[in-house]
């Protein structure tokens, strides 16, 4: 059949699309069909080794609770009280049903545990005054629930006393989060008296309870304050919580972004540093004026970023909430400086003697949007980039710049006219969702081969501005924004597929990340509870790729059924396809996307210029419908499954209906590689298999 005839049958299947009526029983007869050609002498271009990162910020749940493994909520007592004198979160224990004349509490901004107050505009310090009137053996003290916890597990905690003339005895436990309830482990502490002082203890817990409660009980008679309580669980991996760790390792993320996002614009770098008990609780202006803890700084996020082999990449505040080149220079030198320079010793005070040498460093977060702190038009963004790049070059010129770029043209003109000869990397942000689509999703199936043809358009912008100089681009927001379930559907996975194929097939873009790595907003790929957690269909298509990440794209060419859309262009194949090879040329990956909502499309694959091993590894994203989604109640609704097949230089495969879809094939014999730069059309496949193959 010719495309003309399966371009007109695209058409009607555009009726069949989610919320669209049901295609009539002609159109049920079966897979429709496309062909890919494979050339692999014939190199394209170089895929970046970092082109897939990562990107957490500062936003509700997506550092604390999220990604760190504290356990205590306003460990610091920092939150605005109830009437009895309690912050957010703690309550009386045992309950407020009768009259205890023998407690009192204060919320008390007066007396609190030494703060280091040398980088602070802001004071939120508090502690929590406990007055005992009877030392009568009365159950007294405060709880906090919803606390997590797993049998035989050991959790590790602490807290900061200081005591006014009298000696107190205090009793912590984890026991079931009802009055009476059961007590699953508990410790003493003796002996509690004078200035302030940290008391240590352990729990382990005889059962397993997802909402627990922790309790502290206070024992004698006078006054006292409470601050800085926390508690660990065993298995915290340098406090990141081990579940979330594992699932952030599993993606290989190249580098990992941090602190934002919106809120780089409102972060001072020094609030993250120094003994975790003494860094204040900060108020994040981007989001909510949430109270943030500052326990996940510099340190933690280097860290982080080491334990799964990713690079950091910091974002710098630039002129937002009183930021200064000479504060983005002093985080360059804690990060990078020798221990004999100012901040490098700091640095090793806080226990780093070696240098971090974090080599990406963003000049900015989206300077161009009303919405952060620092806003300004272009021309001003360039002059300030020009003074940050120079500050913070003077202390390391081998670190790497990323300056803000956006998806407007103006702006980028603007912006590489005046500081091109100093950047690197051109941040840009894509957010595509239901606005977006106006009514029609295939849209959204359509839109990344839009990104395709604009980063074209930029890379030509750069070397008409900025000739002879080698800037790349990092996506490193980007994602679909559409309500739940909906963000976490199917349909996400093969937008997410479509983009990263573009992104492989780009010479210019070389880092992406999506937004966000852990929570956030429901865009988060991992989403972590207080008790448990589940990937969503973007995060499948990101493991899936980057553990399929080839050094050489080659050449392949797709012939498939197409569908017309209302803004996005007519005539968009279904399939979309781009294909690597490892750089010691014994692997090829064949990534493709079948965007078809009904059909499989039977692919016919001809495969010139290498000798194969006669089966391969097929490893396959799909669902039920484009409409599954994956939740905390159905984890696996859209999940990845695997299965060999059999291959040759010809051979027919099955990508089902919307599905994501690698091949992982076996080069027997070496190949000769000869670059030739062209142009890819894109192509899409989908498949309905999962599991796990061999890099």
């Amino acid at each position: 059949m010719n495309l003309a005839l399966w371009s007109s049958f695209g058409l009607v299947l555009c009726g069949f699309y989610l919320t669209r009526p049901p295609l009539g029983a002609q159109d049920q007869r079966g897979p429709a069909v496309a062909t890919v050609e494979i050339d692999v002498d014939r190199v394209e271009g170089q895929i970046s080794p970092v082109l897939y990162g990562q990107f957490d910020e500062f936003m509700f749940e997506g550092v604390k609770r999220g990604l760190t493994a504290e356990l205590i909520r306003d460990r610091s007592f920092d939150e605005a009280p109830n009437a009895i004198g309690l912050p957010r979160y703690w309550e009386r224990e045992p309950d407020d049903r009768n009259d205890d004349p023998g407690l009192h509490f204060h919320w008390d901004d007066a007396v609190y545990y030494s703060m280091r107050h040398e980088f602070m505009t802001e004071r939120t310090e508090h502690s929590l005054r406990v007055d005992l009137a009877e030392d009568d053996g009365q159950r007294r003290g405060i709880r906090q629930g919803g606390i997590s916890i797993r049998q035989g597990l050991p959790y590790h905690g602490y807290l900061w006393i200081r005591t006014d003339g009298f000696k107190a005895r205090i009793h912590v436990a984890l026991e079931a989060d009802r009055t009476g309830g059961e007590t699953y482990s508990s410790a003493e502490i003796n002996d509690v008296f004078g200035d302030w002082k940290k008391y240590d203890f352990t729990l382990t817990p005889s059962k397993s309870d997802a909402l627990a409660k922790i309790v502290i009980l206070f024992s004698g008679k006078g006054r006292l304050w409470v601050d800085q309580v926390s508690m660990l669980p065993g298995d915290a991996v340098d406090g990141v919580r081990s579940d979330v760790f594992q699932k952030i390792k599993a993606l290989r993320p190249a580098f990992i972004r941090w602190p934002g996002g919106n809120v780089a614009q409102d972060y001072h770098w020094m609030w993250g540093i120094g003994p975790r008990d003494q860094r204040l609780t900060w108020t994040n202006l981007s989001w909510g004026n949430e109270p943030e803890p500052s326990d996940f700084g510099t340190d933690e996020f280097v860290r982080l970023c080491r334990n799964v082999s990713a690079e950091p990449s910091i974002t710098v505040n630039v002129e937002g909430r009183g930021a200064t080149p000479t504060e983005a220079a002093a985080w360059v030198e804690y990060a990078n400086g020798p221990a004999s320079s100012r901040q490098g010793a700091m640095r090793a005070t806080n226990g780093n003697s070696n240098a971090f040498k974090v080599k990406y460093w963003e000049v900015g977060n989206e300077i161009w949007g009303d919405w952060v702190r620092g806003h300004s038009d272009a021309n001003t963004y360039a002059q300030n980039f020009e003074r940050y790049a120079a500050a913070m070059s003077g202390v390391d010129p081998s670190i790497q710049l990323i300056a803000v770029g956006d998806n407007n043209m103006d702006w980028n003109r603007t912006v590489l006219r005046l500081a091109g000869p100093h950047i690197d990397y051109l941040a840009i942000h894509h957010y595509y969702g239901v606005r977006e689509m106006m009514g029609d999703p295939l849209n959204l199936m359509a839109h990344p081969l839009f990104y395709e043809r604009f980063y074209k358009q930029v890379g030509g912008l750069i070397r008409d501005l900025v000739p002879g100089r080698t800037i790349k681009l990092a996506i490193n927001e980007w994602n679909t924004s559409s309500p739940l379930p909906r963000q976490h559907s199917m349909e996400s996975a093969l937008y997410a597929a479509r983009l990263m194929n573009v992104f492989e097939r780009s010479d210019i873009v070389a880092m992406s990340a999506v937004s966000d790595m852990v929570n956030g907003w429901s865009g988060g790929m991992v989403q972590a509870s207080r008790d448990n957690l589940f990937v969503t269909p973007t995060y499948l298509v990101n493991e899936l790729y980057n553990r399929h990440l080839g050094a050489q794209r080659i050449t392949a060419r797709v012939s498939s059924p197409t569908f017309d859309t209302t803004r996005e262009g007519k005539g968009v194949p279904y399939l979309d396809v781009v294909v690597s090879r490892t750089a010691d040329g014994k692997h090829i990956f064949i990534k493709a996307v079948n965007t078809d909502p009904q059909r499989a499309l039977r692919t016919s694959v001809h495969i010139v210029g290498a000798q194969l091993s006669s089966s391969a590894i097929m490893e396959t994203i799909n669902a039920d419908s484009m409409t599954s989604a994956n939740s905390f109640a159905t984890p696996n609704a859209v999940s990845l499954r695997q299965k060999t097949i059999k291959i040759g230089p010809n051979f027919l495969v099955d990508f089902p209906q919307h599905s994501v879809s690698v091949i992982t094939l076996n080069v027997l014999s070496q190949l000769l590689f000869d670059a030739v730069p062209q142009s890819l059309i894109p192509i899409e496949g989908n498949d309905t298999f999962t599991g796990v193959a061999a890099r």
